[in-house]
């Protein structure tokens, strides 16, 4: 395993200072076209679309901040000393799900600290991983998001692991399995959400996430339909809209929530198995092997990854 953390937050911390003294609108439109430089640079090993992604979500993160704060938050996030829990947590990562193939840059930011999204839902970090090249966190201090950022990276490297086993690339509109040539899906989405966080927890069980727990068993139930009939959407709008609820038909954290219940269904009924075994079984396998729903629901198999599976030796648990 090869992963570089870089902190990016200390150069961040250089562009503040660097427009201190600049008019407010002056200062964030040089803020904003020096993080766009740098993290076009960082990421220019990425594909050009998850790149492209990458640079925009940095951007959108940082938002409009107030630079005194921001530049307070970024003195709190290295007197942390935020690079060596990184590396730190990928080292205990890579002890239980070892991958010795995975070459990837972990990249620290400063997130936006008048988000409430950042600051509260998400505990103070919010992770993103580019395929398997690239991770992007965003971080903002705030009660226990130490903590937080460990169990963050940990949700993440999960994704990376996945990623490099199941490649995907952006094509019209859709995230598309390089082998199997079949788009992800809804189903797909949730299932590897839901392993990520079984994954994470096995690192820090004394945590839990509020967004695997924030449906209640009847929004569950009601919500439970509409998500089944649409497991094989593959917009990757929609599939955003069913994974983290739109406040209105679709309750939030829904797809989140019912992954995780799903993967946990999946390992309740094989009490030997780790969510460092899941990474490298399909979505379908999981689903149809969890119980989930409960049998008077069952409704249609579904189909994921365009049936494709990968080798015994490597659904044995070494990962996505």
């Amino acid at each position: 395993m090869s992963i570089t953390v870089i902190p990016a937050y200390r150069v961040i911390k250089r562009f503040v200072k660097d427009v201190a003294d600049m008019p407010r609108d002056a200062a964030l439109d040089s803020l904003e076209a020096n993080v766009t430089t740098y993290v076009q640079h960082l990421l220019s090993a990425c594909d050009t679309a998850f790149a492209d992604l990458g640079r925009r979500t940095a951007v959108t993160q940082i938002g409009d901040p107030d630079l005194d704060a921001l530049g307070l938050a970024l003195d709190e996030i290295d007197a942390a000393k935020a690079r060596d829990l990184i590396g730190q947590t990928l080292q205990r990562c890579g002890q239980v799900l070892p991958r010795p193939d995975l070459a990837a840059r972990v990249i620290l930011l400063p997130g936006d600290g008048q988000s409430r999204t950042l600051t509260s839902t998400m505990e103070g970090v919010i992770g993103l991983s580019l395929g398997a090249q690239a991770t992007l966190l965003f971080a903002w201090p705030t009660t226990n998001w130490k903590q937080w950022l460990a169990f963050t990276v940990s949700h993440e490297y999960a994704h990376l692991v996945r990623n490099l086993l199941f490649p995907r690339r952006v094509q019209g509109g859709k995230l598309v399995y390089q082998k199997s040539q079949e788009p992800e899906t809804l189903l797909d989405a949730m299932v590897a959400e839901g392993i990520a966080d079984a994954f994470a927890m096995t690192l820090h069980p004394d945590m839990a996430p509020s967004w695997a727990t924030a449906v209640s068993s009847e929004s569950e139930q009601r919500a439970w339909p509409g998500i089944r009939r649409r497991l094989a959407v593959s917009d990757m709008s929609e599939i955003r809209r069913f994974l983290f609820g739109d406040g209105d038909r679709i309750p939030l954290w829904a797809g989140t929530a019912i992954g995780y219940r799903i993967v946990r269904g999946y390992l309740d009924r094989r009490p030997a198995t780790e969510p460092a075994n899941l990474v490298g079984l399909s979505a379908r396998v999981i689903l149809e092997a969890s119980g989930y729903p409960p049998p008077a629901d069952q409704g249609p198999k579904v189909v994921a990854y365009g049936g494709e599976e990968l080798p015994d030796a490597v659904q044995g648990g070494l990962g996505w």
